[in-house]
């Protein structure tokens, strides 16, 4: 390489062709003049290859895969300086960033250039340099390419549609999931357990079980008659009139098994919970603590003291639960989200009452519309306009006054 002129305030510059001090270059690709140095303390740029910028993706490129290459390749050869920033490279200090790159790219044509084929090779690529270069693609706009149809006779198509399949359902809603996932209903302990037998009842036993049952027969049929005057009495469960009370009695038994039914599942409820084992001793009462050989023993104990004796404690128990158990079908939410009332509150009751009122008077009113619609048809367009002159009231000031009658 040849070396540029030293230029000293104290020594005269030598000859061109003489070796100079070395660390300045000179000018690559031009002849040096003699007699002529570059100014004092700058060193001569040195010229790079014209055909690395000439190149696609070359030094000055800016696409979108070159920027990020240069600011990785600036982020690698830049060090801080204060609050400058100095090239590894060179060592020569720029103020910002932005500047730094412009000095890579005038001053380190070469080094970048590599950087940039070492971390993607691909961008150097014949066919990469031709997609870069060459013409793009028209796009279309007409309509069988933008709507895509097919010929209606194409048997996957659909109206001209392509007809899709039908997506594959996610695996958390496969017949296979829901059978391995669907939780194990446990039933409660009531309606697993078994009733007991009455095959080691004595005749004594036998006849308390009768009382009891016709003890809970009266006490149905009794509860749900009204009298309303002498002569009628009223079902309370389908509200039948009927002339006397044994009358409304026996209808209550033979109309409303189910309702009794109902009753006597709360009843067996009542005994599951109530009736303990307790090993060694038996069986125990949770009432009164008496124990019991079998729990059989402990029912026909409990229907005795509810039924025949009518025992206070028993009896308020059953009360309790009875009240309890016979209304969680109609608890509802008392607006907090956590509170639940006995039974329907006030305010819903009348608001249901509304709610069968209104639509009641919205029946009537679209029947009553029918109707005027049909007569209207009938007697014509003529008829119907004198007919709607005639309905309509007078005019206030027409209007002849009138007494008032009622007082």
């Amino acid at each position: 390489s040849l070396l540029g002129p030293y230029d000293s305030d104290d020594e005269q510059a030598p000859d061109a062709g003489k070796d100079s001090t070395p660390g300045v270059v000179a000018d690559v690709g031009s002849e040096p003049k003699a007699g002529k140095a570059p100014p004092r303390g700058v060193a001569a740029e040195v010229r790079q290859d014209p055909q690395e910028s000439r190149e696609a993706h070359g030094a000055d490129c800016d696409c979108s895969d070159c920027v990020p290459l240069l600011a990785r390749f600036a982020a690698k050869n830049l060090q801080t300086k204060g609050i400058r920033f100095r090239c590894r490279l060179c060592g020569e200090l720029e103020a910002t960033k932005v500047g730094a790159g412009s000095h890579f790219q005038s001053r380190h044509v070469r080094e970048l250039q590599e950087f940039k084929r070492q971390k993607d090779p691909n961008l150097f690529a014949p066919g990469k340099r031709k997609a870069a270069t060459g013409p793009t693609k028209k796009i279309s706009f007409s309509r069988q390419d933008v709507l895509g149809k097919r010929p209606a006779d194409d048997d996957s198509s659909f109206g001209g549609w392509t007809k899709k399949e039908k997506p594959e359902p996610p695996p958390c809603e496969t017949e296979e999931y829901q059978a391995m996932m669907d939780p194990v209903f446990t039933a409660p302990p009531w309606l697993t357990q078994s009733k007991p037998t009455d095959a080691e009842a004595t005749p004594e036993d036998r006849e308390i079980d009768k009382h009891v049952n016709e003890a809970q027969l009266k006490r149905f049929s009794k509860r749900n008659v009204l009298e309303v005057n002498a002569v009628t009495v009223r079902c309370k469960l389908c509200y039948k009139t009927l002339p006397t009370a044994p009358e409304a009695e026996r209808h209550v038994l033979d109309a409303h098994q189910d309702d009794y039914m109902k009753e006597k599942k709360i009843w067996e409820r009542f005994l599951h919970t109530t009736c303990r084992r307790q090993p060694p001793f038996g069986w125990v009462c949770k009432v009164c603590n008496l124990f019991f050989p079998t729990d059989g023993a402990v029912w026909r104990h409990l229907g005795k003291e509810v039924y025949i004796r009518r025992e206070e404690r028993h009896l308020g128990t059953w009360t309790e639960k009875e009240d309890r158990w016979g209304h969680e079908e109609d608890e509802e939410c008392c607006g907090d989200g956590i509170n639940f009332a006995r039974g329907f509150s006030l305010e819903s009751v009348a608001m249901f009452q509304q709610e069968a009122k209104d639509q009641q008077n919205m029946a009537v009113m679209d029947a009553v519309d029918i109707q005027k619609l049909k007569r209207r048809r009938e007697r014509g367009a003529g008829e119907s306009e004198s007919e709607d002159d005639e309905d309509e009231e007078p005019a206030a000031g027409n209007s002849q006054p009138k007494l008032i009658e009622e007082f």
